[in-house]
């Protein structure tokens, strides 16, 4: 893959702030973009307008020549159609599958020979092979999203959209977690993006930093 992600757009909620996403990240290759901001300021809508979720009022995004939206000729690409995978601020892990039923959720189109190989490369590559059988209520917080990030990486997508992903964890986990993400990240080769209010996850994590201010009032008209 080649080319670049570029979004220039802006999303306004009745009654409430105008929020504006400007970022250009490279597609070519392992890079992560953090989107800095304090809470409020719409890093989570940013990441939604990215991934499909949320429809922007103005603006463009493409990724590697593809035109995910454009105002203009009112063009929107469906989630599904982008190939993004988004992780939220928690695991969100299904509580009734085990470890490698979580993963290979999002596989199931596969043969049962392919989905299995998939889930036994990425076990392995997250050290979570020993919990293969487990339940999620049975995993620490770091476990958990280390399952989550693993599930969000199983379908292969294109480019990889986290919110949050050290948030719902305590202080010194958060540390030892922040120390390891970096180096899961790379193993899986996928470009990213993440949002965080925090300065030292995006100085550990990022290779750039796109700082996101307090959105604007929108206009009254």
């Amino acid at each position: 893959m080649s080319g670049m992600l570029e979004a220039d757009f802006t999303k306004r909620f009745p009654r409430g702030p105008l929020i504006r996403g400007s970022l250009r990240c490279p597609m070519d290759r392992f890079h992560v973009t953090a989107v800095l901001g304090p809470s409020g300021a719409g890093k989570t809508t940013v990441l939604r307008c990215l991934a499909g979720l949320e429809r922007p009022d103005s603006g463009r995004i493409t990724c590697a020549g593809e035109t995910w939206f454009d105002v203009a000729p009112r063009r929107f690409l469906s989630p599904q159609a982008r190939g993004a995978g988004f992780m939220g601020q928690q695991p969100a892990l299904f509580p009734w599958l085990s470890v490698v039923e979580n993963i290979g959720f999002g596989l199931r189109r596969l043969t049962g020979a392919e989905r299995r190989t998939i889930v036994a490369d990425l076990l392995a590559r997250f050290g979570i092979a020993g919990l293969a059988h487990r339940l999620p209520h049975e995993l620490s917080g770091g476990e958990q999203q280390r399952v989550a990030l693993a599930r969000t990486l199983a379908p292969r997508p294109r480019l990889l959209l986290l919110d949050e992903p050290l948030a719902a964890l305590d202080l010194e986990l958060r540390g030892e977690m922040r120390r390891q993400l970096r180096d899961l990240l790379a193993a899986g080769g996928t470009p990213v993006v993440l949002v965080t209010h925090d300065p030292a996850d995006a100085a550990a994590l990022a290779d750039d930093v796109v700082t996101l201010p307090h959105p604007r009032p929108a206009p009254i008209c």
